[in-house]
């Protein structure tokens, strides 16, 4: 905080409490002319003069859990657990509206329950072409062994065996004509002789017809097998062997496609109650995102600790989704102060420095800590970009008292202390323009002298120049108080008289140093 702040406002607190003692303390001296009361003064003092950086800020723990919406969309919360309560683990923290989300998985789940009965039948259909494909191909294979089988069963049975019998047929004839034919030259011989009768020479000719008409029909049966009949066969169960050929790869052919369309059909019906399936479980995953429940036992705060301004937004009602943290369970054996210092001042601020904490929530007591951690980039403040501040982290010792998270703190980095510093209350010291001096009391006069400032805390300065140990200096501007004997010389009670009742302008607190810096 700048000084000058604390020299203007240190001025008029003075001031207001001047005003106020004037009628008590009887600010008259005993010629009816105007003292100054020892209560409105303070000495210039020698001690050492610790110097701080104070900040106010905001409490929270170290480790909290913050828990945010895992659902995609956004949600209202219906229900939410009072805050400050101790949960257990596994304990509802908060509720969102889960109407439409549910009404959506119904309907899903309808068309599920479609998908898997269509699926159930295409299965069934799958298997069934399965069994009719194999079948079929069985069939063909079959009838084409058969067909091959014939063929060889007459190239190598068969065929042979009928045209032996036809060759055999043939020579039995001619054999059978030869002998009828001698008997038959006999025959003149023998009815010569009177062995046979004019009859049996006509049977015997006849029989000799017979033979030869056996000798022909038998070499014409022959020729006709050989030149039709046995290339008319092979021909045929040739064809049949090919018909089979074609039908065996027809009925693959067939049952490829069939099989390929069944398993498409089962495919897709397979997909479609997967992706249902998925949808459902994320729906039903998203359903259950919208109880929020807690990880691990704790004391509830709405929020994140870390942005305060939303802690009220967090009620029922509310409309949140992802990066909204809902609510939180900070781990409060161990806190830590969040404060913002000014870009002025964030140099004297170093890690593990001591710090002097108190909270608005537990009066009468002080906490220590240390700086755990300074950022490394400033924040700006959308009402004033000008103000560029640090966040600086404070971790607090180990205590006993339980605090909790959001609480107002105010914190003092204890950034060093001036073991022997000449030192005076900051509202004792006042500025016009880049100068600053003090009212330095003589007898019932006051003196106004210029000083040069060091170092400085919340309520504290170092006087370098200007003053003495052992001087009193007013707490005040008197001639706001209507004061008016300044001594203009130390040797000259005139002038100091004359002086009595001069009402001089109200001194323009001017910038000044930053704490714990030099003019």
């Amino acid at each position: 905080m700048k000084l000058v702040l604390f020299l203007f406002l240190g001025g008029a607190v003075a001031f207001g409490a001047m005003k106020v003692l004037a009628p008590s303390q009887g600010l008259l001296s005993s010629g009816g002319g105007p003292v100054i009361a020892a209560e409105a003064t303070t000495p210039v003092v020698e001690e050492p003069l610790p110097i701080t950086v104070a900040e106010s800020g905001y409490l929270k723990a170290k480790n909290s859990l913050n828990l945010q919406p895992k659902f995609e969309r956004r949600g209202t919360i219906t229900w939410l657990v009072k805050e400050g309560k101790t949960v257990e683990t596994d304990e509802v923290l908060v509720e969102f509206d889960k109407t439409e989300l549910q009404t959506q998985i119904d309907d899903i789940q309808n068309e599920l329950v479609q998908y898997r009965t269509e699926l159930e039948s295409a299965r069934a259909e799958f298997e069934i072409q399965k069994r009719e494909s194999a079948a079929t191909v069985e069939k063909a294979e079959f009838a084409l062994d058969v067909a091959r089988k014939k063929l060889e069963l007459y190239e190598k049975g068969e065929g042979p065996n009928e045209e032996r019998k036809k060759r055999l047929a043939s020579e039995k004839a001619h054999s059978e004509h030869e002998r009828a034919k001698e008997r038959f030259d006999k025959v003149p011989e023998l009815r010569a002789q009177g062995f046979l009768t004019k009859i049996q020479e006509e049977e015997e000719r006849i029989a000799l017809r017979e033979k030869e008409i056996e000798v022909e029909n038998s070499d014409k049966d022959l020729e006709l097998w050989l030149t039709y009949t046995r290339p008319m066969e092979l021909a045929e169960r040739n064809n049949a062997v090919k018909d089979g050929q074609r039908e065996l790869a027809n009925a693959r052919e067939k049952a490829e496609i069939g099989l390929k369309e069944k398993e498409t059909r089962t495919q897709r019906s397979e997909g479609r109650v997967k992706t249902t399936e998925a949808r459902v479980a994320k729906l039903e995953k998203e359903l259950a995102y919208m109880t929020i429940k807690a990880p691990r036992a704790g004391i509830v705060y709405y929020g994140d600790p870390s942005e305060p301004w939303m802690h009220d937004e967090v009620k029922i009602g509310a409309n949140l989704g992802r990066g909204n943290t809902v609510v939180s369970l900070p781990d409060l054996k161990e806190m830590q102060v969040m404060i913002q210092v000014h870009e002025a001042d964030i140099d004297l601020v170093k890690l593990e420095q001591k710090v002097v904490v108190t909270l608005e929530a537990v009066k009468g007591k002080t906490f220590e800590g240390k700086v755990s951690r300074i950022g490394a980039v400033a924040d700006s403040n959308w009402g004033n970009p000008e103000n560029k501040t640090f966040t600086v982290e404070i971790t607090l010792l180990p205590i006993e008292v339980e605090l909790r998270s959001g609480t107002t703190a105010r914190a003092e980095v204890q950034v060093e202390t001036l073991e022997s510093a000449l030192q005076v209350p900051i509202h004792a010291v006042f500025s016009e323009g880049a100068e600053h001096f003090a009212f330095v009391v003589n007898g019932d006069a006051y003196e106004k002298r210029a000083v040069k400032l060091g170092k400085n805390n919340n309520h504290r300065v170092q006087a370098t120049e200007g003053l003495k140990k052992g001087e009193r200096v007013l707490l005040y501007d008197p001639r706001e108080a209507g004061l008016g004997n300044e001594k203009k010389d130390a040797g000259s009670s005139s002038a100091a008289a004359e002086a009595l009742g001069a009402t001089p302008s109200a001194a323009t607190p001017p910038a000044a140093p930053t704490s714990g810096s030099k003019p």
